[in-house]
């Protein structure tokens, strides 16, 4: 295949997950020499290129046939290793062109995304939550039975609920047509 494939930048976990193999073989790797992008410490995660560790994959590969190939002196196994290393390359890139096409396609979101969008979420949440609590506060004092007082905090705490819901639809439906339904795939949140 000619050309770079672009990764994408992802942390021990996802990468694990990516290979499908666990944490603890990824610290392995490390060890052994994968590429990384930024080392991790307390409370700053590795980071990953995707494309760089399926290139050092492949060469490690390629270098324990060829290695293997020298101590067999065989052409036959050489060769059906050589096609076994092609073949993991193959999967490798057909991997990366997948990921790559369901991003252009929007078929998935990055996680750094969607972490941003929920602490803006939470955050708008938390704050007409504290709202609520000192409006019911200064109006519950001159109210007289109970569920008028719980149907005006029911009120506040919807009107908190309301106002997270419709910024997180304002940050994942900016700018959309309203009727565009890709496959369904994206809908705005239903109301109530």
């Amino acid at each position: 295949m000619s050309g770079s494939i672009d990764g994408r930048l992802v942390n021990r976990a996802d990468l694990a997950g990516i290979f499908g193999v666990s944490v603890n073989t990824v610290t392995n790797w490390i060890e052994k020499g994968c590429p990384y992008v930024e080392r991790g410490s307390n409370g700053v995660e590795w980071q990953f290129d995707t494309a760089a560790v399926i290139d050092w994959k492949i060469q490690r590969a390629v270098e324990n046939v060829a290695m293997s190939a020298g101590d067999e002196g065989g052409k036959d196994s050489s060769k059906a290793r050589r096609e076994d290393a092609d073949c993991r390359r193959a999967v490798a890139n057909a991997i990366v062109a997948e990921i790559d096409a369901d991003e252009a396609l929007k078929a998935v979101v990055s996680r750094h995304d969607v972490v941003a969008d929920m602490a803006t979420f939470c955050q708008v949440l938390r704050t007409g939550l504290s709202n609520m609590a000192s409006k019911v506060a200064g109006r519950a004092a001159t109210m007289t039975s109970a569920p008028e007082i719980e149907a005006m905090a029911k009120a506040e705490m919807n009107r908190a609920f309301t106002a997270a819901r419709e910024e997180i639809a304002q940050r994942w439906f900016a700018g959309r047509d309203p009727d565009h339904d890709a496959g369904g795939a994206d809908r705005n949140p239903p109301a109530g």
